[in-house]
């Protein structure tokens, strides 16, 4: 398993430190903000062999979002493979749409919600919880949980986006970089839509 450091705030507001091993870092994110600690920092500082044969053997009813997209990107070679042929065409089509693809209707509606959530003074951890509440895909919410994560533990929100080029243009994700590093995300947006 990876061996994490991490820098977390305790309930009484007291910095702790402390060397965990753990399956991924969002895991670790999870388990921290479950009992009571608001991350700070988590650094990887070393991955065993058996780590990469323990994320081989991860249990089948636990999910990740790296998974999900997996999947979703598999079914989308699949159906584009079954849509090569005449019969399977409007079959595919249908696959494809039941199988909870992010659209760009998904991402168009999270850019509205950010922007209204921003303009009115949220800052990015309470604008991206609100969203995730009110997102209807599935493994669109899922990135979003994972783009929260990120941010809670310190990182930049772009730098986190930049883990899903397949889902965020790049375009979009130098919009929140330009508007995260000027501290003016709200009017990046809003100019950029």
């Amino acid at each position: 398993m990876p061996l994490y450091i991490y820098k977390a705030v305790d309930k009484k507001g007291q910095v702790v430190r402390n060397r965990v091993e753990e399956i991924n870092r969002f895991i670790l994110l999870k388990k921290l903000k479950r009992n009571g600690f608001m991350p700070i920092k988590v650094t990887q500082i070393q991955m065993s062999n058996r780590a990469s044969k323990m994320r081989k053997k991860q249990k089948k009813n636990i999910e990740t979002s790296d998974s999900i997209l997996k999947s979703v990107r598999q079914r989308e070679e699949n159906i584009n493979a079954l849509s090569k042929t005449k019969n399977f065409k409007e079959k595919a089509k249908r696959i494809l749409f039941n199988n909870l693809k992010i659209t760009n209707r998904d991402i168009v509606i999270f850019t509205q919600d950010f922007y209204l959530l921003k303009k009115a003074n949220f800052n990015n951890i309470h604008a991206l919880s609100t969203i995730i509440e009110s997102t209807e895909n599935p493994s669109f919410r899922a990135i979003i949980e994972d783009i929260l994560l990120g941010v809670e533990a310190g990182e930049n929100m772009y730098t986190t986006m930049e883990y899903y080029t397949g889902v965020f243009p790049p375009i979009y994700i130098n919009m929140i970089k330009v508007g995260e590093l000027s501290r003016i995300i709200n009017q990046s947006i809003r100019t950029g839509s």
